[in-house]
């Protein structure tokens, strides 16, 4: 009956929310794309074909740009219960009458000049490089699909390149066919299903490093680094150095990689990094400048696992996927450098949410509908701080073998807040409801305002909550106070708790207050 109770609780909640502007209806399987990106110039020419289950009566909505423009719409095997497709702005629709159930192909070709999503520019050395740059939805721009978190697929890249280039896409890379004209065609492949916006191909003259096989104990995963040739002794020996090691932590801390091999790319992309699944770009500029970090490759690859691996259901969930990725950085950081690390790490998280103006709003913030506003400190550093302070509420054992058991039910699939929350709950053997609402769908945290008062052999500490009335107020089970080298707790609830202890002769002389560093909170002591 509890477990009714919390489904039902689950449901109705707003960590069950969804506020995606536009929602498919029907489900993407896979996709088939054979993209010719040409010598010069940078209007490309394609052809997808993609497998679709149908899922009601509306029309299929297929996300192309208008700037793609289609000389072919053909739904190979099939002509009854198909209709005319047209073209509505950034889609098309084609009227269908299939049943519930059934599988369409649609193959589309095209060409046009993308006004986003795939970068055409030249790197350091001025050599042409042709490159994806998806997130959030741009994916539109340059191949037809349901470019939408939700609707996760398998795909399959044939990708036309001047003879000598090189393409990196998802997944495994089958043959390399030289064919006419001094080309060739690389062809690769991703079984797994993944979200759109991690469907990519970048085309240059790389280096390529052979990293050698991580996470051997479960499943190898053959690791690669491709870097523009003059990068590459400094990122194999700098920021990519432990990525086997890296993978090998978070193996043993959540699972199975998911996907059959993982290549780091330099790339040029507006972002520090971008975590497509099995083939992660990072930021050319950054890495030609010889500044780019380890920890934005831990993240990137946390992201295999959160964000990829697992992905959020909706665009407003998306700490899921950034809040993750950024505590798994910090998980790196304190396995390599030790407990200092981790809480020099989640130090500089709290403070950009200190600083950060987006802090008023809460981290499920379904009124926004601009999907790169969600690139905040909420879903970032704040959304690692939800994690963090999970860890400590419930302990190191119960929060891995909760993650573990939410990446391994929603693994190649979707998820929301709800669905981690229910597997927190399951595994912590209690319902933390309470926790999730709190500090999901409360905006702020809280300011502590503490004072210590001695009498006799006694101690009282008073707590008050000093935040905005618009923050509301936090639970804080179990509080740790460090009272002259003696460890007190307190349960922190509403505008003001009180606690008192005895064996304080005198008044003391230091107070730390959360010396374990598990709460986001400001404090001052009177």
């Amino acid at each position: 009956m509890l477990a009714l109770l919390l489904a039902l609780q689950a449901v109705q909640s707003p960590l069950a929310q969804r506020s995606d502007s536009a929602v498919p209806v029907h489900d993407a399987l896979h996709y088939d794309i054979a993209l010719t990106i040409p010598d010069t110039g940078n209007v490309i020419s394609g052809r997808v074909e993609t497998v679709w289950l149908i899922a009601g009566p509306e029309p299929l909505a297929i996300d192309l740009d208008s700037a793609m423009v289609v000389s072919s719409f053909q739904t190979p095997g099939r002509r009854a219960g198909i209709g005319t497709w047209r073209r509505e702005g950034g889609r098309l629709l084609l009227p269908q009458r299939l049943q519930v159930g059934d599988t369409l192909v649609t193959r589309i070709q095209y060409t046009g000049v993308p006004a986003a999503g795939l970068v055409f520019a030249t790197n350091g050395s001025g050599q042409r490089v042709v490159f994806a740059d998806n997130w959030p939805d741009q994916a539109r721009r340059w191949f037809p699909s349901h470019d939408y978190p939700g609707d996760k697929a398998s795909v399959a890249f044939h990708v036309e390149v001047a003879a000598g280039m090189q393409v990196r896409a998802n997944g495994v890379l089958e043959r390399v066919d030289t064919v006419a004209a001094g080309h060739a065609v690389w062809h690769y492949r991703i079984r797994e299903p993944i979200p759109t916006y991690t469907m990519v191909v970048g085309a240059a003259h790389f280096a390529v490093t052979p990293m050698g096989n991580a996470a051997c104990q479960l499943k190898c995963v053959p690791q690669s680094v491709w870097t523009f040739p003059i990068d590459s002794a400094w990122s194999v020996d700098g920021p990519f150095r432990a990525v086997n090691a890296m993978v090998d932590l978070f193996t043993e801390q959540f699972g199975t990689y998911p996907y059959e091999e993982l290549a780091h790319v330099q790339a040029v992309t507006q972002y520090g990094g971008v975590e497509n699944s099995g083939a992660i770009w990072y930021d050319n500029k950054a890495i030609a400048r010889h500044t780019f970090p380890e920890r934005t490759v831990a993240h990137e690859i946390g992201h295999q696992w959160f964000g990829d691996g697992v992905t959020e259901g909706d665009w407003h969930h998306l700490w899921l996927s950034e809040g993750f990725a950024t505590y798994l950085a910090a998980l790196w950081a304190e396995h390599a450098g030790g407990d200092s690390a981790l809480a020099a790490a989640m130090s500089g998280a709290a403070q950009s949410v200190f600083k950060s103006k987006i802090t008023e709003r809460p981290i499920l913030d379904f009124e926004t509908m601009d999907l790169m506003g969600l690139l905040n400190s909420n879903n970032y550093p704040k959304g690692s701080w939800v994690l963090h302070s999970l860890r400590g509420l419930v302990g190191d054992s119960t929060f891995f073998a909760g993650m573990q058991l939410y990446y391994a039910r929603f693994r190649n699939g979707n998820a929301l807040s709800s669905d981690f929350a229910a597997a927190m709950n399951e595994t912590a053997g209690q319902d933390l409801t309470w926790y999730f609402l709190q500090a999901l769908t409360q905006p702020g945290y809280p300011d502590l305002v503490v004072r210590a008062a001695q009498a006799g052999d006694s101690l009282t500490l008073t707590i008050r909550q000093v935040q905005p009335e618009a923050w509301g107020t936090y639970r804080m089970p179990g509080l740790e106070f460090l009272v002259d080298g003696r460890l007190l707790r307190v349960d922190v609830e509403g505008r003001e708790s009180t606690a008192s202890f005895s064996g304080f002769a005198v008044a003391p002389e230091k107070i730390r207050v959360d010396p374990g560093g598990w709460w986001l909170h400001t404090t001052r002591i009177e």
